[in-house]
C-alpha cells in the first residue's frame, strides 16, 4: 500500500516539521494551509490517510475530516490539537469521522505509531472490503468459519453448494453442511494445520476440495467445491477412504508390525496459484506416478488428500531400513522434474509411524505419520523421521505462537537487526544484510529458526517480508541522510513472496518511499526456492533487475544445483553457505569446493561473499582464494541499527590482529 498522507495545518513550521519527519520515515507527504486547500487536492490526488490541525480558518480540522468522512469514506482521518480543544473533538471521534486523536505538541515515535496504526486500519479495511466482493462476485462456494469451524459468513455459490437457505446455513458447524470432513479433519481446517483438503466418499463417486485461508487470528476462509474424484486418474493408487480400509484390514489380520511413510508435497500452494487448479492436478498425477514406479512389493500407496499421500508397508523394517527406502521412492525428484514444457523442482516433508508402537488402528497410525511428516516442516534437508510422543503431539505453545505472530507487527514486536558484510581488500562495510527478530511480549525473544517457519506456513511472511523491506530501506535511507560511508542494504525474500504477484509493484513502491537509489538495495534469495521453478525464478528476477535492483543467490551449495542455470540467472553476488566456510581448515573438500565457486564466480564476473566467518584462519583461506566479502562472528553479529552506526563511524575493520571478541576492544567499539 501506498504510504501517502495529507498534512493540513496554518502555520508553515509545522507542515515543515511534519514534512521532514514523515518523508524520513517512507511517507509520500502533500500538504494543504487549510480545509479548502485539502478538498481541492483531494479531488485530484488520491490521499490514504488525512492529519489536520484543529484551529484553522475558515474550517475546523473537525467541519473537514467529517466532510472528507462523507465523500471519501476509505480515507482515514487524524486530528490534531492541543489538550484545551480535546472535548471539542470527541464529537467527531465518536462519530467515525476521526479515526485518533493526536496531542500536540507530539512526540516522533507517538505520532509514526499512530500513523502506522491508521495504515493497518486502512489496510484491514480494504482486505475487507475486498473480502465481501469476492463473496458476491465468486462462482466458488466460500464459507467463513471461526475457530470452531462455526460458519459466520457464506456467498451464493455456498448456498447452492449445501442445497438449503443461508438462514439455515449460518451458524451450523462445516462439517454439517459439508458431511465429508471428520473431526479430526475439521481440527485440521480450523487450525491451519492444512493449505488444501480433499475428501471422497466412500464409493469414491465424487471428492469435496477445500481451499483454506487464515483471515485473522480465530477466521478463516474456506472455498469448497465437488469435483468428480480423487484418484487423478492413476492407476493402483487408493483413496484415502480405501487406503484407510486396507490398512485397518492388515492390522486386524497380520501380527507382523505395520509401517505407514507419510508423504506431504511441500509448498505446493505455490503451484495451484501459478498453474491453476486444473494443471496442478495433473502434476500431482504425474507425481503419484513417478511415486508408484518403484512401489515396494506388498506395499499399497493412496491419496489422502490434495498434496499428501501415504504408503502401508507390511513387516519389520529397521529405522535404517526406512529412511533407505523413503530416498529411493524419493530419487526421481532430487533433480528438476519436466512438466508442461518447463522444469520445476518438487520436495517433501516425510514421516513415518509404526505399529502396533506408533497406533494399533489405521487412524492412530496415520494421524501419528501425518503429525511427524508436518513436524519435518521446521527442518532442513530431506531425512524421514519417525513419530515421537513427545515432539509430535499437538504443540500447544506452537499454536499460541502462531496466534500471537498475528499481532506481533500491530504491537511493533517485531523488529530489525543488521549484520556487516566486510571487504577483504578495504575492509570496510560494503554491505549489511537485514534480518529479522522477534521479541515476544512475554517469552523474550523467539529464534528465527522457529517463527520464519511458522509465518511461512500461515502466509503472514508476506505482510512481514514487506515491513521488513520498507523498514530496512527507511534506516539506509537515515543513514545516508547522516552523511554515513555509503554501502549495500541486502534484503531476504521468502519462497512465498517470490510467489507474490506484487512483488515488483511492491519494491517499486519501496524504492520511491525511501528515496534509495536501485543499485543501493540487494534482494537475496535462496538457491533451493530458485530452483523450484526456475522459469518463474528466471522471469521474476529479470523483473527486477529491470528496476535496477541488485540480486544475490543466498547459501550456494545447499540445495539442488544450479550451475547449469547460472549463466542465466540475472543475479550479481554469490554467498558460499555457512556450512562449507566452517570446514576451511579441517576438510580439504571444504576448501576445494569454495575454490571451484569463487572461480567459477570470476568467469562469470560475479561478486564472492562468505557467510558464518568465525576465525582468523578462515578470514585469511578465504582471502588467499580471492573472495570478495565476508559475514560473521568475527567482525559482529547481528545488531541494532546505533551500533551497526559505530560500525559504520570506525572504519576500516580490516588490518587489526583480531584474536576472537578482543577485536572490538581493539578497534574501540563497544558492541
Amino acid at each position: 500500500m501506498k504510504r501517502r498522507i495529507l498534512l493540513v495545518d496554518d502555520e508553515s513550521a509545522i507542515l515543515n516539521a511534519l514534512t521532514r519527519l514523515l518523508s524520513r520515515n517512507g511517507y509520500e507527504v502533500l500538504t494543504a494551509n487549510n480545509g479548502v486547500e485539502a478538498l481541492a487536492l483531494m479531488e485530484i490526488e488520491s490521499i490514504s490517510v488525512v492529519l489536520s490541525d484543529y484551529k484553522m480558518p475558515m474550517m475546523s480540522g473537525t467541519q473537514l475530516l467529517t466532510i472528507v468522512h462523507q465523500q471519501y469514506p476509505e480515507t482515514i482521518g487524524l486530528i490534531m490539537s492541543g489538550y484545551a480543544d480535546f472535548n471539542a473533538v470527541v464529537e467527531a471521534l465518536n462519530s467515525g469521522a476521526v479515526f485518533r486523536f493526536v496531542e500536540k505538541p507530539w512526540h516522533d515515535q507517538q505520532l509514526l505509531a499512530v500513523l502506522d496504526g491508521a495504515f493497518a486500519a486502512l489496510s484491514a479495511r480494504q482486505r475487507k472490503a475486498s473480502y465481501q466482493r469476492l463473496l458476491i462476485e465468486s462462482e466458488e462456494a466460500l464459507f467463513e468459519i471461526d475457530a470452531g469451524g462455526d460458519i459466520h459468513l457464506i456467498n451464493p455459490a455456498a448456498v447452492i453448494l449445501c442445497d438449503a437457505t443461508e438462514d439455515a446455513v449460518l451458524g451450523q458447524r462445516i462439517d454439517r453442511v459439508c458431511p465429508l470432513l471428520d473431526d479430526e479433519q475439521l481440527i485440521d481446517l480450523c487450525t491451519d494445520q492444512q493449505e488444501m483438503l480433499e475428501l471422497a466418499d466412500i464409493d469414491n463417486s465424487r471428492s469435496l476440495r477445500l481451499v483454506v485461508k487464515p483471515l485473522a487470528t480465530d477466521r478463516w476462509a474456506v472455498s469448497a467445491q465437488y469435483r468428480a474424484t480423487t484418484s487423478l486418474g492413476v492407476s493402483e493408487l487408493l483413496t484415502r477412504e480405501q487406503l484407510m480400509s486396507y490398512l485397518q484390514n492388515r492390522l486386524v489380520q497380520m501380527d507382523n508390525p505395520t509401517t505407514v511413510i507419510y508423504l506431504d508435497v511441500n509448498g505446493f500452494k505455490r503451484f495451484n496459484d501459478s498453474l491453476g487448479f486444473n494443471d496442478a492436478d495433473c502434476l500431482l498425477a504425474q507425481i503419484a506416478a513417478m511415486l508408484l514406479e518403484d512401489k515396494p512389493i506388498d506395499s499399497q500407496w493412496g491419496r489422502m488428500s490434495g498434496d499428501e499421500f501415504a504408503l502401508v508397508l507390511s513387516g519389520h523394517y529397521a529405522a535404517e531400513q526406512i529412511e533407505t527406502l523413503a530416498t529411493q521412492l524419493l530419487a526421481p525428484f532430487e533433480g528438476l522434474i519436466a512438466f508442461n514444457d518447463q522444469e520445476i523442482h518438487v520436495s517433501f516433508r516425510v514421516g513415518y509411524a509404526v505399529s502396533p508402537e506408533d497406533g494399533d488402528s489405521a487412524i492412530e497410525l496415520i494421524r501419528n505419520a501425518q503429525a511427524s511428516a508436518n513436524h519435518c516442516k521446521r527442518g532442513g534437508r530431506f531425512r524421514a523421521q519417525r513419530y515421537q510422543v513427545d515432539k509430535n503431539s499437538p504443540d500447544v505453545e506452537s499454536m499460541g505462537l502462531q496466534s500471537d505472530l498475528y499481532r506481533a507487527l500491530e504491537r511493533k514486536e517485531l523488529f530489525v537487526v543488521y549484520q556487516p558484510k566486510v571487504s577483504l581488500i578495504s575492509g570496510c562495510v560494503e554491505g549489511a544484510e537485514a534480518l529479522l527478530r522477534w521479541q515476544h511480549g512475554r517469552q523474550g525473544l523467539i529464534s528465527p529458526m522457529q517463527f520464519i517457519p511458522l509465518a511461512e506456513e500461515t502466509g503472514l511472511i508476506e505482510p512481514i517480508g514487506e515491513w521488513v523491506m520498507a523498514t530496512a530501506s527507511s534506516q539506509r535511507r537515515i543513514w545516508q541522510a547522516e552523511g554515513l560511508p555509503p554501502f549495500v542494504m541486502s534484503i531476504n525474500l521468502s519462497g512465498r513472496q517470490l510467489q507474490d504477484v506484487s512483488l515488483i509493484s511492491q519494491v517499486e513502491n519501496i524504492l520511491k518511499q525511501s528515496g534509495l537509489a536501485p543499485d543501493q538495495i540487494e534482494l537475496e534469495i535462496t538457491e533451493t526456492f530458485l530452483m523450484q521453478d526456475i522459469d518463474h525464478s528466471i522471469g521474476l528476477l529479470q523483473e527486477l533487475k529491470h528496476l535496477g535492483i541488485r540480486l544475490a543467490i543466498d547459501d550456494f551449495g545447499t540445495g539442488y544445483s544450479s550451475l547449469n542455470y547460472l549463466h542465466r540467472i540475472p543475479f550479481d553476488t554469490l554467498k558460499i553457505d555457512r556450512s562449507f566456510v566452517s570446514g576451511l581448515g579441517e576438510q580439504r573438500e571444504s576448501l576445494e569446493l569454495i575454490k571451484h565457486i569463487i572461480a567459477m564466480s570470476r568467469d562469470l564476473g560475479k561478486k564472492v561473499v562468505a557467510e558464518g566467518v568465525e576465525s582468523q584462519c578462515q578470514l585469511e583461506l578465504l582471502r588467499d582464494l580471492g573472495c570478495d566479502e565476508i559475514q560473521g562472528f568475527f567482525f559482529s553479529p547481528p545488531v541494532s541499527a546505533e551500533r551497526f552506526r559505530r560500525l559504520l563511524e570506525n572504519q576500516p575493520l580490516v588490518g587489526v590482529e583480531y584474536r576472537g571478541s578482543s577485536k572490538f576492544a581493539a578497534t574501540g567499539l563497544q558492541l
